[in-house]
């Protein structure tokens, strides 16, 4: 996406554009955190327009936010327990069965 379509958006004040700005500057904001990442976008938006750019730091943080949950949700494995419930006559020795118990005394 070029920026120019970007400045576009801010100025308009479209609905999505830090989601845009997000995903168009992953490698800056992954590298460092929100506030110093706000500063570099800022700067090499208004480098590429001559322009002033105003961006919102809370708006931002929250787009950062949202990808951080959509990545990590998709690369995390589930882990899944395998329970063993056996039946009554694969139980072997000493082992209660299902739904008794003892009191200790």
């Amino acid at each position: 996406m070029e920026k120019k379509y970007i400045i576009q958006f801010l100025k308009e004040k479209k609905r999505g554009v830090y989601t845009l700005i997000v995903n168009t500057y992953v490698d800056v904001i992954s590298a460092m955190g929100v506030t110093m990442a706000l500063r570099v976008i800022k700067d090499d938006l208004e480098k590429e327009t001559g322009t002033q750019v105003e961006l919102n730091y809370f708006s931002l943080a929250k787009a950062v936010s949202k990808l951080e949950k959509k990545v990590t949700k998709h690369s995390t494995t589930v882990v899944t327990r395998q329970w063993n419930f056996k039946d009554t006559n694969e139980m072997k020795g000493q082992e209660e069965r299902p739904g008794s118990f003892k009191l200790r005394q």
